[in-house]
């Protein structure tokens, strides 16, 4: 499980004028998945969901996640 950085995840998110429900959606998550996140609601995610916001943010995993 990786731990998000709630903040990061939101700056990289505005600097591609994305809003939270269009980055759910390119990463292939519920609505309002990142919002949960970026509200600090998870604890953890999957690998595989972290790396769909990191590849969809076009930075490293290591950029927007912690491991646990």
């Amino acid at each position: 499980m990786l731990v998000p950085k709630e903040k990061e995840i939101k700056k990289r998110r505005l600097q591609m004028n994305l809003s939270q429900r269009q980055l759910s959606i390119k990463c292939g998550l519920p609505d309002n998945a990142i919002c949960r996140i970026e509200m600090g609601a998870f604890g953890s995610i999957y690998p595989i969901r972290a790396k769909a916001i990191a590849a969809v943010l076009q930075c490293k995993l290591s950029d927007v996640f912690d491991e646990e």
